[in-house]
């Protein structure tokens, strides 16, 4: 192999070598990126919790179904055979001048198809109907609060995954402008103009980022999993979020107190809760009251075949003169679940009034902490550029620098910190009203 091929080959070797160190890991860690509406969407489809609560609706759905056969016959089909042994101790018989021993044998075989009805319950069929169609009101009720929750869990974790980003990006310029810190002391003290001390605080302060940078990257890292876990999809791949730009939202405390009184899920499925104990009280009372059925019959028996025709019609009235005061001591349970619901119903409802006046409280002061430390960071940055730009024409102090880069260190965290709050706050309002945006 001549000189030439031999360059050749080197020189391909080592265009290779760099497209695959420097363009291959930009493609191979590109990231799908999500957006917070599209991560909610992900979760109201595959969190198991949501799937979970629209089974319950269903289940409560099919009970109205099972309180409805009440209005419906009931038909049943009875085949039987029976082999009978009977014994006379007596011992022979005679009989018509044969005899026989006391034991024999018998056959019977029968079919039967029965149908009854009820004709008239006062009222209790339709009644246990009411009670079920109020109790799948309040399962609605319930699936909706379960929908709403999971809701804000993904608000909450895409939110703090965000801040853990900012923070993460905070931590890299922190480190950038501590060793640009460091290298500068160390030229200073190369040319005698800063004492070794300069260098040593400067590499302290090094470390120091380093270190936030991992925890940084850490709590990155555990975000990411909280959100996947919000999600309902933990084994799904790592992925980017989209930059939710903060915003005031506007929305009236007074108009809230409202709409959550109408729609907060918990509420109403109290409600509906306490309308199905009025209603049990009711149908309790119905047990006082007599049941009128019909039976009909109509079949075929006998020892042998063929089988004897055979039917029968049957009016009856059902009325309970004493169960061991079964039905006043339920009676005496379906007043104390009104009571129960009711008195629920208010703390409940005063919780929701208290809860939502604090929450409209904490989101003025997010909101007018963001304005103080918008101002703040720009601040601190200028401060930071100025420090660094002071003790690069050698008249700043290294004190000066490191206490500018703490002051924006501080103020970033503080900053995002009051973004989250602001939106996680404001997603607990929309929760709380029975909202979803």
């Amino acid at each position: 192999m001549n000189k030439i091929s031999v360059f050749i080959t080197v020189t391909l070797l080592a265009l290779f070598f760099i497209i695959d160190t420097a363009l291959f890991p930009v493609f191979a860690e590109e990231l799908e990126v999500l957006s917070l509406d599209e991560c909610i969407d992900v979760a109201l489809t595959k969190n198991p919790e949501v799937i979970a609560s629209k089974f319950g609706v269903e289940k409560s759905f099919f009970k109205i179904g099972e309180a409805r056969s009440g209005y419906f016959p009931q038909l049943d089909l009875s085949l039987g055979y029976q082999r009978r042994y009977q014994e006379n101790r007596g011992g022979k018989r005679e009989y018509n001048g044969y005899s026989y021993s006391g034991s024999e044998y018998s056959n019977e075989y029968s079919g039967q198809l029965s149908l009854t009805q009820t004709l008239f319950d006062f009222g209790k069929t339709s009644k246990q109907v009411q009670i079920q169609q109020e109790l799948y009101k309040a399962t609605e009720w319930q699936d909706r609060d379960t929908v709403l929750q999971i809701i804000y869990n993904v608000k909450e974790a895409y939110f703090y995954l965000l801040k853990s980003q900012k923070q993460k990006q905070t931590a890299e310029e922190v480190l950038r402008q501590a060793q640009r810190h460091l290298d500068l002391a160390k030229g200073f003290y190369d040319v005698g103009l800063k004492p070794k001390i300069e260098v040593t605080k400067a590499e302290v302060e090094v470390s120091n980022a380093k270190l936030n940078l991992i925890t940084a990257q850490k709590e990155l890292k555990q975000a990411l999993l909280n959100l996947k876990v919000a999600m309902g999809i933990i084994d799904i791949p790592d992925f980017d979020i989209k930059d939710e730009e903060y915003a005031v939202r506007k929305l009236d405390e007074n108009e809230s107190l409202n709409i959550a009184i109408q729609r907060n899920p918990q509420l109403q499925a109290m409600k509906l809760n306490k309308k199905a104990s009025i209603s049990s009280e009711e149908l309790v009372k119905k047990e006082y009251l007599p049941v009128f059925t019909g039976t009909g019959t109509y079949g075929y028996s006998n020892e042998d075949f063929p089988l004897d025709r055979q039917w029968t019609l049957l009016f009856q009235m059902n009325l309970p003169i004493f169960s061991g005061w079964s039905t006043t001591y339920k009676l005496k349970q379906a007043k104390a679940d009104i009571s129960y619901y009711s008195y629920k119903e208010e703390s409940l409802r005063q919780q929701i009034i208290s809860q939502i006046k604090n929450l409209f409280v904490q989101l003025k002061e997010a909101s007018q902490k963001i304005d103080t430390l918008k101002i703040t960071l720009k601040q601190a940055k200028e401060n930071l550029d100025l420090a660094m730009g002071r003790y690069e024409v050698g008249i700043g102090s290294s004190i000066e620098v490191v206490d500018a880069i703490v002051l924006y260190e501080q103020s970033n965290t503080q900053y995002w910190q009051a973004v989250y709050d602001y939106n996680v706050t404001y997603a607990q309002i929309l929760k709380t009203v029975g909202m979803e945006k």
